[in-house]
């Protein structure tokens, strides 16, 4: 064997004469294959004036000194052309194209790293174990490959999270999607840290909610609708009556009226439905508490028994506020029980058989839940069926 079996490099014979060109000989191989870095492979005939040391790869159809060389590796070397046949494998950096290109079966390809798959991406941005793909670009496209393009978002099941999130400062400030659960949601932040639903939409039902209301975009004021009750109004009664009865014992958060004097203060439509405030006014000044009936017929409960732990049998019990003769009625309850859940209400619609259908504003917040207070005048006497709450 006189030649290296990869590059064709001729080795020194044994006894041979002059030595030094059959070294020199290899040595102006290697300059030429080695970190092979090509001019431009697109040429079928030689330069005119090619720089010494430049190398080419032949492009197919070569004429002139070039001919029969399809492929090759045409190398200008002391003022001559050199040729070397590329095997499979070999790469050179194309510099016309600012690319590395690998020779197979004959040809010079574009030479590409994998990235199916990969561990990380990252784009003009560093990619990281959370972020694996990152991308910092002023915009980026998804386009069509056909008719159209689907962006899709899996998650493992429907308690998991699957959604897009929109930062300002890499704090969060709007989330879509489906949150923990299967229904999608619109969420919003002031500062990443406090979120409030703006929109959410049942996956079973398709209703949507908006829990913070819909504004007039013009006046900047909530609009409100009237949501009608249920049972239209048949079983929700408020009798506003401006009772009174006597305490006759205190246990925690019960407390005990002489002569069952509930029915008094709460109409038997309110019962389990209504929390009403109640003042005690043997204290001064006058103390209140708010109640619900919906135990036995002489007991009320009430919604924290640090406002009764003072009290006492024989204390004086009435339904009015002794400073502005006003009775004040919660309606939480009973939106918990028909609407699912109690929200601050704008106002309510009454139905009443003597004097027609009466709309009351609600504009006062509850202290005891997240509704708003109904207020009636103490010398009201009139029975009101429950139709509508506007929210």
């Amino acid at each position: 064997m006189d030649q290296t079996p990869n590059l064709q490099l001729p080795y020194i014979a044994p006894s041979q004469a002059q030595k030094h060109v059959t070294h020199n000989e290899a040595i102006r191989a290697l300059d030429v294959l080695v970190q092979l870095c090509v001019v431009s492979r697109m040429l079928t005939e030689p330069p005119a004036e090619p720089q010494e040391g430049n190398r080419y790869c032949i492009a197919s159809g070569a004429t002139g000194a070039w001919r029969g060389k399809d492929g090759c590796i045409a190398a200008w070397q002391d003022g001559a052309w050199a040729f070397f046949q590329p095997r499979d494998g070999w790469r050179a950096w194309i510099v016309a194209e600012t690319s590395l290109a690998v020779f197979s079966q004959g040809q010079w390809t574009d030479c590409r790293p994998a990235t199916n798959p990969v561990d990380r991406v990252g784009i003009h941005a560093q990619a990281d174990d959370t972020n694996r793909l990152c991308v910092k670009s002023p915009a980026s496209l998804f386009d069509h490959a056909g008719s159209g393009h689907q962006l899709k978002i899996n998650k493992a099941g429907d308690q998991q999270l699957a959604s897009i999130l929109f930062q300002s400062d890499y704090q969060g400030r709007v989330e879509i999607g489906t949150i923990w659960n299967r229904n999608f949601s619109v969420k919003a932040s002031i500062d990443g840290k406090d979120w409030r639903d703006i929109m959410l939409a049942d996956s079973g039902s398709g209703t949507v909610q908006f829990p913070g209301g819909i504004v007039q975009p013009r006046i900047g004021k909530k609009l409100s609708g009237l949501i009608f009750l249920p049972d239209g109004g048949g079983t929700a009664v408020l009798e506003p009556a401006t009772g009174s009865a006597v305490c006759a014992s205190v246990s925690a958060d019960l407390l005990s009226l002489k002569g069952k004097a509930a029915a008094g203060i709460f109409a038997s439509g309110m019962r389990g439905s209504a929390m009403i405030r109640i003042w005690n006014t043997a204290k001064s000044p006058a103390q209140s508490a708010w109640v619900k009936w919906d135990t036995a017929a002489d007991q009320l409960q009430v919604s924290n028994p640090a406002h009764i732990r003072s009290w006492a049998a024989g204390d004086a019990i009435q339904t009015s506020d002794p400073a502005n003769q006003t009775v004040a009625l919660d309606l939480s309850p009973l939106m918990q029980k028909q609407l699912g859940g109690a929200f601050p209400q704008d106002g309510v619609l009454l139905g009443n058989s003597a004097g027609g259908d009466v709309t009351l504003s609600c504009p006062m917040v509850s202290p005891v839940s997240s509704s708003n207070l109904l207020i009636f005048k103490a010398e009201e006497r009139r029975r009101f069926n429950l139709i509508g709450i506007y929210g």
